[in-house]
């Protein structure tokens, strides 16, 4: 893809609210990973669609890293270590809910990971020239643990050299497509677009099929003073 401050900031706005529901390698194999991805986009005429389940390919990694954290109400307990992008899909697998995607910045951002210790949860590093671009995503979720659901945090970064958009089946999306359905969903948002609308999304979400049964649920759970 032709990379640029305008198309960078044109994507930021395509994944925001997103949900990152999985980090996985590339079923092509070689340096490549997939992010697993349920959107927000609308089509030019129509409703929402049924399946706003996408993958976001990265090409040419140079490097993965990843944090998991419990957070409780005194802050972020120490990273919990994990052992490879399996124990990833293990965590992610594990959720009862999780959040999306905040802030309109996640590409080329150094400051997005200022907070992280030293050594994070997992760093992979592949066989690759350094890479000109890194991608950070994160998930503030929970899940059923000694009959209480605790908050957890799990983030990352994808050191890449290019991406693509793919749907649920593996075929590719036009990358302009992908940005400009999401530029429609947020400015039918600020235009009031009746197809967006709380009842709308209410009534997609009923529809819609998702990468994660957990998907579907309500985010209300509350850091644990518990250990």
């Amino acid at each position: 893809m032709g990379w640029s401050d305008d198309r960078r900031e044109r994507l930021e706005v395509a994944l925001t609210e997103a949900d990152v529901v999985g980090v996985r390698p590339s079923v092509n194999g070689g340096e490549a990973v997939d992010v697993l991805l349920h959107v927000l986009a609308l089509p030019e005429s129509g409703p929402m669609e049924n399946d706003p389940r996408r993958i976001l390919r990265f090409c040419g990694v140079d490097d993965v890293s990843v944090l998991l954290r419990r957070v409780t109400r005194d802050g972020n307990d120490p990273p919990i270590e994990l052992a490879d992008l399996d124990a990833v899909e293990e965590f992610f697998e594990s959720l009862f809910t999780g959040d999306s995607l905040y802030g309109w910045r996640y590409f080329d951002e150094p400051s997005l990971t200022e907070d992280w210790p030293e050594q994070p949860s997992l760093r992979l590093t592949f066989d690759a020239s350094p890479a000109p671009h890194q991608f950070y995503w994160f998930n503030e979720c929970g899940r059923h643990e000694q009959g209480e659901v605790r908050s957890y945090c799990i983030e990352g970064t994808i050191g890449f050299r290019d991406l693509e958009v793919l749907d649920a089946e593996g075929q590719p999306q036009n990358l302009d497509e992908f940005i400009a359905d999401g530029a429609r969903w947020w400015r039918g948002l600020q235009d009031s677009d009746p197809r967006v609308s709380v009842d709308a999304q209410s009534d997609a979400r009923e529809r819609q099929v998702f990468w994660r049964p957990w998907s579907n649920q309500p985010w209300s759970a509350q850091p644990s003073d518990s250990p």
